[in-house]
């Protein structure tokens, strides 16, 4: 387990910094956008991750006829960067985040890339796009990064992100699925118990947002779903007939493994009074 961290500490910085980390590590579907060629070329259908050395890497893999053959290896082109990422939650979708930059992105020659693979450089599902038949490789290069998260809007230095984003991201894509479900796997009642004491403030946390909402779907009234998980908390949405609102539940302590997940979900339960609040 990592270190311990006051509740008081985790605030919204703190679990912004962490989605971001963990969006930049691969999680998400990257959009980029050369805005300054002409006609301005787009592509949706990429992967992208961090490579050993701690650079953002992209790859795709585009038809003989794609605008991307365009843009020659070694320039550097002008890009937006676009990543969002979505919740594992299945009842609906929901966006949990966006992670927006401006940068720029260098094609890499075959040669460059075929080291790359081979001295596992890269990260699987980069290193597998790029390696495939008119696959390619690109290094984008940024000063600073936004992101879009249930509280609000935060910039990070991009440098600082990519020093500390290899060891501290936790769940990383592959595992997002298995923390999800050990946050469901609870039952309702423990689901609501910790949503209901972080608002009362028996536990540590916050209410992150809270908006009017008419109609949606009845099927998924008066439930806590699971927004999303990170080394610090969980996210937690309530959808109601006339209203949603998110609450973040803050671990004791920061979490690295799965593990690690399924004792600080265990301490959230049993460290909630078993209590219904009234409508908020």
């Amino acid at each position: 387990m990592t270190e311990s961290v006051p509740v008081e500490a985790i605030d919204c910085d703190r679990t912004a910094r962490s989605m971001t980390e963990r969006i930049l590590r691969g999680a998400g579907n990257p959009a980029i956008l050369a805005y300054r060629c002409t006609p301005m070329i787009s592509c949706d259908a990429m992967v992208h991750g961090i490579s050993r050395s701690g650079k953002l890497v992209v790859a795709a893999c585009p038809g003989e006829d794609d605008p991307l053959w365009q843009m020659e290896c070694g320039e550097r082109f002008s890009v937006r960067l676009d990543i969002t990422k979505e919740s594992p939650e299945v009842q609906f979708r929901l966006v949990a985040a966006t992670v927006h930059l401006l940068g720029e992105l260098e094609w890499q020659p075959d040669w460059i890339t075929d080291e790359l693979i081979a001295a596992g450089e890269l990260p699987d599902t980069v290193s597998a796009i790029a390696g495939a038949p008119n696959g390619r490789l690109g290094v984008v290069e940024a000063e600073r990064c936004l992101i879009h998260d249930s509280s609000g809007v935060h910039c990070f230095g991009f440098d600082e992100l990519l020093t500390e984003t290899v060891e501290r991201a936790f769940p990383s894509a592959e595992d997002e699925f298995d923390a999800h479900h050990v946050v469901m796997a609870l039952s309702d009642d423990s689901l609501r118990g910790i949503r209901d004491a972080v608002l009362n403030g028996s536990i540590g946390g916050r209410l992150c947002a809270r908006k009017s909402a008419l109609g949606g779907c009845p099927h998924t009234w008066n439930q806590v779903l699971c927004a999303d998980v990170d080394r610090t908390g969980i996210t937690m949405l309530t959808v109601e007939p006339t209203e949603t609102y998110s609450v973040f539940a803050a671990f004791e302590h920061e979490v690295s493994t799965l593990d690690d997940l399924c004792r600080e979900v265990e301490g959230l339960v049993d460290s909630a009074p078993m209590m219904r609040l009234p409508h908020i």
